[in-house]
């Protein structure tokens, strides 16, 4: 476990070394969203004036991060953590009064990197984005996966906490709270009212507990990390419009069929004799399938999704699942991605002769039938991507239309398939 005390006492000095500013995003980036149990729009800084003088700031909000995933490297102290992403309030200088301050002008996000040489925490020259949500109670903290963060992996342990300095009976003390240690991509969630080292004045009454009050944590990267090292296939499907939410059983009468489908053929040996007029897999994502009995819903994207690969079955003239994929969706750009094995079958042969065409699908009804609208998008090479145009879903009569609340999930505006790190038209082997 880390111990909270340190990171507090090594970071909280950091911004007055060099400013913590807001960057603009990197192209590859490591994102962790912090949920709190409140965050209200103005929160109070300089709270404990003894605190503020052993600490500087009020509360913070940090991932420890192991990018190499040893513990024998990095701090020594504190699980092998290379790397500190945090958030912290503006800093302040003791003596201070307690003053009320927005919360969207009163945080910054900063990084600190292990300096063997030091044996310390010394700040970074990169510098993190933060994103303040007050709705959904949460800070979302990202930074380019490129310097310290270019060997983030799978394997990488990152140790998320949160925890705010007070004064007492036993003199300045750090109240906190953690979740376990975690591998990106994860969605974690934690218990509330869990805050430790929280004796009086502190308790669950106080106006920032809440703050250090951790009730999830979520570490994403874009594009995700890939799962199968150099093997690594991705298929990245962009569309018109993607929610953050995904109605489901848009159509009751019609929920045999997913409400939405997103595939990609492949023509993996380049023969268009062989498969499904020349397909001869398929990589699939598609939205979970819903009872005959269901009625219409609404679930987080990133639990609407589903994904898997498959070969095609000669004598069953169908493909037959081989494998399920994770899927990664991210609705501000309107990508969903999947990663599958280039080791495993079905895409063992995927080659420079290799093709691909991509289609996405939406259920309806009009009248006594049930028409499906798609857009489809014809074969492209590998490492290339393939732009659509948009408005130009067929097969869609009403109540299908352009104004549709789903329309835009099936409008393909593009997509592409390549190796990590290779480009396949060009290096593939």
């Amino acid at each position: 476990m880390l111990r909270q005390r340190l990171f507090f006492a090594a970071i909280l000095g950091a911004c007055l070394i060099a400013p913590c500013t807001r960057a603009s995003a990197d192209t590859n980036t490591f994102s962790v969203q912090f949920s709190l149990a409140s965050l209200p729009s103005t929160i109070t800084l300089c709270r404990d004036s003894a605190a503020i003088q052993a600490f500087g700031v009020d509360e913070e909000w940090l991932a420890g991060i192991d990018v190499d995933g040893n513990a024998s490297t990095g701090d020594p102290t504190n699980a092998g953590v290379d790397v500190l992403l945090f958030i912290e309030t503006a800093q302040q200088s003791a003596p201070c009064s307690p003053i009320s301050a927005s919360t969207t002008s009163s945080l910054m996000a900063g990084m600190a990197v292990w300096d063997n040489a030091q044996q310390a925490y010394a700040l970074s020259a990169v510098q993190p984005t933060l994103d303040i949500n007050l709705a959904t109670k949460t800070l979302t903290v990202s930074a380019p996966m490129s310097g310290p963060l270019a060997k983030l992996s799978v394997n990488s342990k990152i140790y998320p906490a949160a925890d705010g300095g007070y004064s007492g009976g036993m003199g300045v003390q750090v109240a906190y709270d953690n979740t376990q240690p975690l591998n990106p991509p994860a969605t974690a969630s934690d218990p509330s009212n869990d805050v430790q080292g929280c004796s009086s004045p502190c308790g669950t009454g106080v106006s920032w507990y809440g703050l250090i009050d951790l009730t999830g944590v979520t570490l994403s990267t874009a594009p995700p990390l890939p799962m199968f090292g150099t093997n690594t296939v991705y298929v990245e499907f962009d569309v018109a419009n993607l929610p953050a939410s995904m109605s489901l059983c848009r159509f009751p009468e019609t929920s045999t069929f997913a409400d939405s489908d997103w595939a990609a053929l492949i023509d993996v040996d380049g023969n268009t004799n062989t498969g499904l007029n020349g397909f001869d897999a398929i990589v699939e994502v598609y939205t979970v399938a819903q009872d005959p009995s269901c009625m219409p819903n609404s679930v987080p994207l990133d639990q609407a999704l589903q994904g898997e690969a498959g070969h095609w079955d000669d004598a069953q003239q169908n493909f037959i699942e081989d494998t399920a994929l994770m899927v990664y969706a991210d609705a501000a750009t309107g990508r969903i991605i999947v990663q599958a094995d280039r080791s495993q079958a079905p895409l063992t042969g995927l080659s420079n002769a290799s093709r691909f065409g991509v289609q996405a699908t939406g259920a309806y009804p009009s009248g006594n039938s049930q028409p499906v609208a798609y857009d489809i998008i014809p074969l492209t090479a590998f490492g290339l991507f393939a732009s659509d145009p948009t408005g130009d879903v067929q097969n869609c009569v009403s109540p299908c239309s352009p104004a549709a609340s789903w329309y835009g999930q099936i409008d393909l505006v593009g997509a592409s398939m390549h190796l990590q790190d290779e480009v396949f038209g060009d290096s593939f082997e």
